[in-house]
């Protein structure tokens, strides 16, 4: 199995930032334009106003600097990566992979050794494994409609949205497993510093409790918030840029930082990849101290670069940015889901059809 450098635990996140804020790190140089073998690069992503801020914030200016034409593919599916791979016909060059997707691939080692020769980042908060790049982290929590549940009428942390009798109405849940289970973990009582390992068979009971309750079972990000736009549903978890995206489009959603769950997020290269280079060359780009700024702006995330980190915390996106001393917060544990992963979303895919 490939070694874990970094595990997302609280104390290594909180350790990794010391004193660090504020180096500048040295950005890549790219010597020329693209040659004929390398001129385009297909990159998964996840839908919706995500979809373009990777065009605006990563995938034009690479394009623009080095001549390589970025195709996003809205398709995270592990299952079609691993076939990908296994089948020899690698399609998509770079994984935009949530924890459990990086560190489960690594495992059945479908990724490419990162080339570090390329990838040159500078001072990094999260540091990289042999194949997977951490690129960011995120936050997810509680949203609801603020005009059809105003205060008072809706739950602000994990235990709320799980108390059916305080709050009444309709749950919307993701067909992924991972982060679903830590949020049933922790509404039943389990404190988010002793998550880990998780007790699959209790998160699995507290589930069984919230199934009446669920009205739509999301299979993206977008869709966990427009269910409860299009008042498919009252409560939802999800991440906060995807509200905030609905907000400015006038939708009138709110979002609770009383308690989130918040994981790193990955960049990784399939094994077989005709675009490695490519790829590599990407992965360097978008870990630039400006392009680390530009995201984590637009998309209320915490950057992996150190040196973009002090000036994120001081725009207006620092306002929204998680709280990771808050000991109701959790952080994923990427390890545990790189070796639990395909077992418990298979049992979790099995119990949504029950």
């Amino acid at each position: 199995m490939t070694k874990i450098l970094f595990t997302t635990s609280r104390r290594d996140v909180l350790r990794g930032g010391a004193g660090l804020l504020g180096l500048m790190a040295t950005p890549a140089v790219f010597t020329g334009r693209a040659t004929a073998a390398d001129t385009t690069l297909t990159v998964t992503s996840w839908g919706g106003d995500y979809n373009k801020s990777v065009r605006e914030v990563f995938a034009d200016p690479f394009t623009a600097e080095t001549g390589i034409k970025v195709t996003l593919v809205d398709n995270g599916d592990m299952a079609k990566v691993k076939a990908q791979v296994q089948g020899n016909n690698v399609q998509w060059d770079v994984i935009d992979a949530p924890a459990a997707f990086a560190t489960s691939g690594a495992r059945d080692k479908l990724w490419e050794e990162l080339d570090m020769g390329i990838i040159k980042p500078g001072e990094l908060i999260a540091k990289p494994a042999a194949d997977y790049m951490p690129m960011y982290l995120y936050s997810g929590g509680l949203l609801w409609d603020d005009k059809r549940t105003p205060d008072g009428k809706h739950p602000v942390d994990f235990a709320g949205f799980y108390d059916f009798a305080k709050y009444p109405g309709r749950r919307v849940m993701r067909s992924l497993a991972s982060e679903t289970l830590e949020v049933a973990l922790v509404a039943d009582g389990v404190a988010p510093k002793d998550l880990y390992p998780l007790d699959i068979d209790r998160a699995f009971a507290a589930l069984d409790r919230m199934k009446p309750h669920v009205s739509k079972w999301a299979a993206t990000t977008p869709d966990q918030v427009n269910a409860v736009v299009q008042n498919e549903g009252d409560f939802s978890y999800s991440y906060f840029n995807r509200v905030k995206s609905a907000q400015k489009a006038g939708a009138p959603l709110a979002f609770s930082f009383e308690q989130t769950v918040n994981s790193l997020d990955y960049f990784a290269v399939p094994k077989g990849t005709k675009n490695k280079e490519a790829a590599m060359r990407f992965i360097d780009f978008c870990l630039r101290p400006d392009r680390q700024v530009a995201w984590s702006v637009r998309g209320y995330y915490l950057p992996n670069s150190v040196a973009a980190m002090d000036e994120v915390k001081k725009s207006p996106s620092g306002d929204f940015l998680p709280d990771l001393t808050n000991g109701k917060n959790v952080i994923v544990n990427s390890q545990w889901w790189g070796e639990n992963y395909t077992a418990v979303q298979k049992r979790y895919a099995e119990w949504m059809l029950i």
